[in-house]
């Protein structure tokens, strides 16, 4: 058995662990490895020999290791390298995980600068959102506009600027660039961007929930239906709201008790109160169940997935979108068809629905006429689910727009099926794809994607070893 000791490193180096720090870290036991992580901004004084000191700089991506006769070796680590530091008569090795550039992508219709790339030019590639920014963690796309969120807890909008939904307080003025929401707050952490007149939401680590933009039928959450410039409190005085989504003059969102709820116009039942009376402040969606963990806003229904992996869906129901096998409205929480209890995410569209299984199956039902099904079928409906054909069983995130669908995989790649109007499922052309089909660029690193339900911009994010 071989141990190595005293590997020296700073607090801002982490072990796979997340132990805060991996000085005199000691390995041992017939493995004998120990994955280190570097951080980004490595700096501080180290000893130059076990129990020595003088060294006070190194650079980023070197680590000191040393044995138990004493010397200590500077080893720099590159990324995706292994490194075999030998002692006596074993070795050890030191795998480095490099830290990772977060940056956005975007393509589709930019006529209001939706595509952040400083034009207003429609692109069927993906192109970079301008700003130099490498730390987004999460993205949403709208009507027209944008919003992002970087991981120093600042948001960001760009695009179409009508009713005040990119939150910079003001109501006129497209920008093709992010610029920031204001409030000065520096803890958002989820974001949602709805369809039509626009209206934008948005998670703050605190708990508390917030809305700006169009408010005609109390989409916002604040008791009134006027417009907001800047983000406002959604009422309520709850302070543990987990997840929110933006639909269409609606808002759904689901609290850490697992209870769902949902504010604005309820034509068709959307808001799932067992009424279609508008709300302007959050009402509780009917049921008694407090296990619901995932809830996306379509444009006028919901979807949302339960702990027992069940799968549910109200509010319009033609064209099959509920996928309880019918095509009428329903005022409450209705099963999805087909028995399955291992739900993990469904992505409400414009009139269809997606819902990914645990076992890496992806399904759709609702409106087809576009290829957004993407069962190979054509124009057809389907009010109950079916699978996306490719044959894929790795499928990790999805994303359903007016008419069209994303799905991200666990190898990285991104696909796209549906209408490809303006080149908005970014594979390089305009055609309509009734299956799916890679978003061109060979990249295999992508970490998030948002599509409109308005059939605007698509954005995503890839995350690149530095």
């Amino acid at each position: 058995m071989t141990t190595l000791t005293s590997i020296i490193a700073p607090s801002n180096i982490l072990t796979t662990s997340n132990t805060a720090t991996a000085t005199n870290k000691t390995v041992s036991g017939a493995n004998n490895t120990l994955n280190v992580r570097m951080a980004n901004d490595v700096s501080g004084t180290l000893p130059t020999t076990n129990g020595g000191a003088g060294q006070t700089s190194y650079t980023d991506g070197q680590l000191l290791i040393g044995n138990t006769a004493g010397s200590l070796t500077k080893t720099t680590l590159t990324a995706g390298c292994n490194i075999a530091i030998t002692n006596s008569g074993g070795s050890i090795t030191i795998a480095y995980d490099p830290p990772l550039s977060y940056s956005i992508y975007a393509w589709g219709p930019a006529s209001s600068g939706t595509l952040g790339d400083n034009t207003t030019v429609s692109k069927s590639s993906p192109v970079s959102v301008v700003g130099g920014f490498t730390d987004w963690s999460d993205v949403a796309s709208g009507y027209a506009f944008s919003l992002a969120v970087r991981t120093n807890g600042t948001a960001w909008a760009w695009g179409q600027a009508n009713n005040g939904k990119l939150g910079n307080n003001t109501v006129a003025g497209d920008v093709s660039s992010p610029v920031s929401v204001v409030g000065g707050f520096t803890d958002w952490c989820q974001i949602s961007a709805s369809a039509s007149t626009g209206h934008s939401l948005a998670v703050r680590t605190n708990g508390t929930a917030w809305a700006w933009g169009y408010n005609g039928q109390g989409q916002l959450g604040d008791n009134t239906t006027a417009q907001k410039s800047s983000p406002v409190s959604v009422v309520g005085g709850f302070t543990d709201w987990c997840q929110i989504s933006a639909g269409l003059a609606f808002s759904v969102a689901l609290r850490q008790n697992g209870t769902a709820w949902a504010w604005g116009v309820n034509t068709g039942g959307r808001l799932g109160d067992n009424t279609t009376v508008n709300k302007s402040s959050p009402v509780s969606v009917v049921g008694g169940f407090t296990d619901w963990s995932q809830i996306s806003a379509g444009n006028n229904f919901s979807l949302a997935v339960r702990t027992t992996g069940t799968a549910w869906a109200w509010g319009y129901g033609n064209y099959g979108r509920l996928g309880n096998n019918c095509t009428g409205n329903r005022s409450s929480p209705v099963s999805v068809v087909g028995g399955f209890t291992d739900w993990c995410q469904v992505s409400a569209g414009s009139q269809h629905s997606l819902g990914l299984r645990t076992n890496g199956v992806l399904y759709a039902w609702g409106y087809g006429h576009q290829g957004q099904i993407g069962d190979n079928a054509g124009v057809v409906q389907r009010s109950s689910p079916v699978s996306v054909v490719g044959g894929f069983t790795d499928w990790c995130q999805v994303s359903a727009g007016q008419n069209d669908s994303f799905g991200l995989r666990t190898n990285g790649t991104l696909w796209a099926w549906g209408y490809n109007s303006s080149g908005r499922l970014g594979d390089g052309t305009t055609t309509n794809r009734s299956s799916p089909v890679s978003v061109v660029g060979g990249f295999t690193d992508w970490f998030r994607i948002a599509c409109s339900l308005k059939g605007n911009q698509t954005l995503a994010i890839r995350a690149t070893p530095i």
